[in-house]
C-alpha cells in the first residue's frame, strides 16, 4: 500500500493509525494493538511516519526506521491547534497528520540508545541531587530546633556532622541523635551515588570527538557537554547557530504587527535544562572575564559596561550556544580569535 504520511497515535496498549495519501485524504484511520503495530506498517512502501514526542517514541521510532520508514517526531503543542472536534484517538491521529504537513514545522530527532543512556543517567544524577539538598535542609531545619546552627555550604555540614553527634553538651536527646545520625547516613549514601554516576557518565563519553570539542569552548564544562550531546544529536538538524539558541529558547520573543516590532524577553522553550546548564555556564565565564585579556573577554567587558548583568549572562548563554553549533558542525575546536570576529 502507498501513502504520503502515517501518523500514529501511541497509547501503552491500543495506538491509532492515519493514512493520508498523495492529495491528503484519509485512506484510513483504524486501531491496531501494541503486538500488530509493526506488522501493520510493514504492508506499506516506505514513507514518512509521524509521531508525537513523547516518553515511548524514541524506542518505536527506532524500530519503524528499521522496516525503512522515515521517522518524524513532532512537539505535542504543535499538534493540539489541529484537533478538531471531542479529544479522541481517531482526531488526534489526524490531528498528527495535519501538522506534520504545516511547511515551519521543526521536528524532534529520533535519539539513539547511546543517548537514551546519556540522558538517563543524567536524569538519575539530577534526582539524587534533589534527594540530597532535601535531606541537607531537613538536617539543618532539624540541627536548629536543637540549638545547633552550622555554616551554609554541604561540605561545612558533613564535615561538622561527626561533632555535633558526639557532643554530649548539646541539646540533642538520644532519640534525636538517633533520626540525626540516619540522615546523616543517608546524605553520604546519595553523595556516593551521585559520584558513581557521574563516573558512568564520563566513561560513557570520554572517548567520543564531540564531548572533546565541546570541552574546548569557554563555560562548557562534563555536565553541559553531555547535556547537549544527549538532547541535540546531530547538531546539523540545525541551519545555523541562531536555529540552535532559538530551539534552547535563549533568543528573545518577538510582537510585530505592522509599523510596532517589540522584541521581548527570551522565549524559554526547547530543553529547560540545557537552557539552565548554559546560562549558568556563561555566569562564570562572566565573573572570570575581567582577569582575561583574550578576545572574548574583551567583548564581555564592554557587555557588562551598557547592560545589566544578567542581561548579559544570557547575551553569552546565547552565543555559547552559537559557538557550540559552529564547533560541532565544523569539528575544530574553539579559536578565542574566531569568537567575535
Amino acid at each position: 500500500m502507498k501513502s504520503s504520511v502515517i501518523s500514529i497515535d501511541l497509547a501503552k496498549n491500543i495506538f491509532q493509525i492515519c493514512a493520508l495519501d498523495e492529495m491528503r485524504q484519509v485512506l484510513f484511520n483504524k486501531k491496531v494493538k501494541r503486538s500488530e503495530l509493526i506488522h501493520e506498517l510493514r504492508q506499506f512502501e516506505p514513507t514518512v511516519v509521524v509521531m508525537e514526542a513523547c516518553y515511548s517514541s524514541n524506542p518505536w521510532g527506532r524500530r519503524i526506521e528499521k522496516l525503512g520508514h522515515e521517522v518524524r517526531l513532532i512537539p505535542p503543542f504543535i499538534v493540539k491547534p489541529f484537533v478538531i472536534g471531542n479529544k479522541n484517538d481517531a482526531n488526534d491521529a489526524l490531528a498528527i497528520a495535519e501538522a506534520s504537513l504545516r511547511p515551519k514545522v521543526r521536528f524532534v530527532a529520533v535519539k539513539s540508545t547511546e543517548q537514551q543512556d546519556i540522558q538517563s543517567l543524567q536524569r538519575i544524577a539530577e534526582r539524587l541531587v534533589k534527594v540530597r539538598t532535601g535531606d541537607v535542609n531537613q538536617l539543618r531545619g532539624l540541627l536548629s530546633e536543637y540549638g545547633t546552627v552550622v555554616g551554609l555550604g554541604i561540605s561545612t555540614l558533613m564535615n561538622a556532622m561527626p561533632d555535633i553527634i558526639e557532643d554530649a553538651s548539646n541539646e540533642l536527646t538520644v532519640t534525636a541523635r538517633s533520626f540525626i545520625q540516619r540522615i546523616y547516613e543517608n546524605i553520604k549514601r546519595t553523595s556516593l551515588q551521585i559520584e558513581e554516576v557521574k563516573t558512568q557518565l564520563i566513561e560513557l563519553v570520554k572517548d567520543k570527538q564531540a564531548y572533546k570539542l565541546l570541552l574546548t569552548v569557554p563555560g562548557v564544562g562534563p555536565v553541559i557537554a553531555t547535556a547537549i550531546m544527549a538532547a541535540v544529536g546531530d547538531v546539523n538538524v540545525f541551519k545555523n547557530g541562531r536555529q540552535l539558541a532559538a530551539w534552547i529558547g535563549l533568543t528573545p520573543s518577538q510582537y510585530a504587527s505592522g509599523e510596532k516590532n517589540r522584541m521581548g524577553k527570551i522565549t524559554k522553550r526547547g530543553n529547560s535544562a540545557l537552557r539552565k546548564y548554559l546560562i549558568h555556564g556563561a555566569r562564570t565565564v562572566l565573573n572570570w572575564c575581567e582577569k582575561k585579556d583574550d578576545v572574548l573577554s574583551c567583548w564581555l567587558k564592554k557587555l557588562k559596561e551598557r547592560m545589566h548583568g544578567c542581561k548579559a549572562v544570557v547575551a553569552l548563554a546565547n552565543k555559547l550556544a552559537r559557538i557550540i553549533w559552529s564547533v560541532l558542525s565544523s569539528k575544530q575546536s574553539f579559536d578565542v580569535t574566531k569568537a567575535c570576529a
